[in-house]
């Protein structure tokens, strides 16, 4: 299994699903492209750290399933979750996990109109060329929108690293996972939204859905909304709800 996370997160905000996926029997790996990363919280030697920007990104998860000794499961969280789609889509990965994905074509559309709209200066961040990072505010309100104000500036002080964010979004928007498979027989999709996501809306990724289901009927594309959860779906903390589903998504599907 490889895990990639998104803009502005530092590998480890997966710590906390390690022990879980460890007991559960799965060999993981993690992705780091945050460039501010120590080795991998598990000790797996398998912890290649690339520079940030989507293309790179992406060309360092398919040298990495490479590595493998079969197709891996690929879980993404935002643009991480475009990457894991992707992968899918072009028959590297046998299964893929895409939380609050970085959307793409029309489905992209409300999740820019919702940013510039709200004051949380994320979209004028966006437009950086060069690397930056949220302040505690602006990840407060736009990110981490759920949890309580110690808990936001805990997960804001462990996991949040600086980015490149308009190489990462603008790639990632325009050259994500098709919606139609260069594959006749891709591997099953999950798609997880968060209801109190402030930053990728949860009608983004239902639109998504419905442009894998229209496109790809014959494939397996689900869709779980998790109503109280912020765009983090408790990744860097102790919540373990959307683990546990993932985790019994993959049993149902033999995995």
């Amino acid at each position: 299994m490889l895990l990639i996370h998104g803009l502005w997160f530092r590998s480890h905000v997966w710590t906390p699903w390690l022990a879980e996926l460890d007991e559960a029997g799965y060999d993981t790996a993690v992705l780091s492209w945050s460039g501010e990363d120590r080795p991998s919280a598990n000790g797996n030697s398998r912890a290649p750290v690339v520079e940030p920007g989507f293309n790179a990104l992406l060309q360092a998860s398919r040298r990495h399933v490479e590595t493998f000794a079969s197709r891996p499961i690929v879980i993404g969280h935002g643009a991480g979750g475009a990457v894991a789609e992707r992968l899918l889509n072009d028959g590297v990965a046998a299964a893929a996990i895409s939380l609050a994905p970085v959307p793409g074509g029309y489905p992209a559309v409300p999740a820019a109109a919702r940013l510039l709209r709200r004051e949380t200066s994320l979209a004028l961040l966006g437009l950086h060329g060069g690397p930056v990072v949220p302040t505690l505010p602006q990840f407060r309100r736009a990110i981490a929108s759920v949890s309580s104000d110690a808990d936001a500036q805990a997960c804001y002080e462990k996991y949040v690293a600086v980015s490149k964010p308009r190489d990462v979004l603008l790639h990632a928007a325009r050259h994500r996972a098709p919606a139609r498979s260069r594959q006749p027989h891709r591997g099953p999709l999950l798609l997880l939204a968060g209801g109190k996501d402030e930053l990728i809306r949860e009608m983004s990724i239902a639109s998504l859905h419905r442009n894998y289901r229209r496109r790809q009927p014959d494939v397996i594309t689900d869709y779980k909304v998790f109503p109280d959860l912020d765009h983090t779906l408790g990744l860097g903390t102790s919540g373990v709800d959307v683990l546990f589903y993932c985790l019994d998504w993959l049993t149902s599907q033999n995995m």
